[in-house]
């Protein structure tokens, strides 16, 4: 496949780009700064490139079949950053004409969440809840593949390739999760679409 990364920098995303090419896909990283990918491949394209500007982006991702993100900005002070991200995304999707995408998102959208989610969703996290909302709004739209992507906690531990999967929900019990793990899922699902248009939940 052809794989188009958002966020190749980061936690999640550097394991996107490691995972992708293990299974022997053509990966393009749409980064800000190239120079921290850190790594060449013969089969990986770095391109620099700003998220926030539709048509730049649409011209760089034409021609692939799918769209991983895991951009997410580190404050969680208000702002209007992830809702921006959404809206260009889904606009250079449509430029671009790529209709699936992934983004990684927050379980902390969840309605049912345990007692400390609840505390953490309305304290530390308050101002970040309505950003993650808006940017899932913008691209869980009728006319794009989408999958929305929402782990709890995530931890720099190794896979364990034992994660659990819940449409609309986490999964009963599940606290924890390693960004390696969420890029596997975001690999395998990317492979073999088996969630489309669904919201999933995914914890070890």
């Amino acid at each position: 496949m052809k794989l188009f990364i958002l966020g190749a920098t980061g936690g999640i995303g550097k394991h996107l780009l490691h995972i992708a090419l293990e299974h022997g896909h053509q990966v393009t990283a749409y980064v800000r700064s190239p120079q921290k990918i850190g790594f060449t491949h013969e089969r990986l394209e770095v391109i620099k490139g700003d998220l926030f500007k539709a048509d730049q982006m649409a011209h760089s991702m034409a021609g692939h079949e799918a769209i991983l993100s895991s951009f997410g900005p580190s404050t969680v002070r208000s702002s209007t950053l992830r809702r921006e991200f959404g809206r260009s995304l889904a606009a250079a999707m449509r430029k671009g004409d790529v209709r699936r995408t992934e983004i990684v998102s927050s379980a902390l959208l969840f309605r049912d969440l345990s007692f400390l989610g609840r505390v953490l969703k309305a304290t530390l996290f308050r101002e970040l809840v309505p950003d993650m909302a808006g940017m899932e709004s913008e691209v869980c739209q009728g006319d794009l593949d989408w999958t929305i992507v929402r782990p709890p906690r995530l931890i720099n531990g190794p896979a364990r390739h034992s994660y659990r999967i819940a449409d609309g929900s986490l999964p009963k019990g599940g606290f924890i999760i390693s960004r390696e793990d969420v890029a596997y899922f975001m690999i395998g699902e990317a492979e073999k679409a088996a969630h489309l248009k669904q919201i999933v939940g995914v914890a070890n």
